[in-house]
């Protein structure tokens, strides 16, 4: 797959995004970027996302100003996220819904700059999944790496199927490609389901969305400012 961003994103969901804002940005230290507006066919509902830097991956901490589709009770498979820096203790954090969040000096398990962590009763079938089709590195067993972001596969309760990424918590990936259509074809044609096809977020993105086996979601964006591409040319 070639990379338009050396880093994946990630995206969560918050149910109080005040304290959540404050959990982020004063407890774990993450930077905040700008704010998006959201709203259909991409969401069911208006929604303001905060973007906050993660060592060049954004974690996008979504406002949804509607009835949550889904609760933690329907979690992802994405359990935890882990942050490196240069620091020389690990720091040790649990957010509102659930997920762990680990700040590690640098290097640390091979992380330089972020770590997901994804849960499923079957690892290996994830593990083919993400080094087969979407042809991520294999770094080691049930660990893969797109870009400098490792991905940690481990055994436990995986991923509910949901019709949509909304949802409270940590819900979804972004991978940042040049084209969101010709990743979109290739990853159906090597056995992966896609459940959006791409489509204009206004002028900032063309995105469509895949699933893991286990259901989890993956944005597959082609960002304007990172392609230079616009639903004008």
């Amino acid at each position: 797959m070639k990379l338009a961003k050396n880093h994946l994103d990630l995206g969560l969901f918050s149910k109080n995004i005040s304290s959540d804002l404050d959990f982020w940005q004063k407890i774990v230290g993450l930077d905040f970027e700008e704010t998006l507006s959201l709203d259909q066919p991409v969401v069911p509902g208006p929604t303001t996302q905060h973007r906050h830097n993660a060592n060049g991956s954004v974690i996008k901490i979504n406002d949804f100003q509607d009835i949550m589709p889904y609760s933690r009770d329907t979690p992802s498979g994405l359990k935890g996220l882990s942050i490196a820096r240069n620091i020389s203790k690990e720091l040790n954090y649990e957010t509102n819904s659930g997920e762990f969040v680990r700040v590690l000096p640098k290097g640390r398990d091979g992380i330089q700059g972020i770590a997901v962590t994804i849960e499923s009763e079957n690892p290996s079938r994830l593990e083919n999944f993400y080094v087969k089709v979407l042809q991520f590195e294999s770094i080691g067993p049930l660990k893969c790496r797109c870009g400098d972001t490792v991905l940690i596969l481990q055994k436990g309760p995986g991923a509910t199927e949901t019709k949509t990424f909304v949802g409270e918590g940590f819900r979804y990936l972004t991978i940042q490609v040049f084209d969101a259509v010709a990743t979109c074809n290739a990853i159906k044609k090597l056995g992966g389901r896609i459940a959006m096809e791409p489509i204009w977020v206004g002028e900032i993105a063309r995105v469509g969305f895949a699933l893991d086996p286990d259901g989890n979601w993956l944005e597959i964006s082609a960002r304007a400012s990172l392609t230079g591409i616009s639903p004008t040319k």
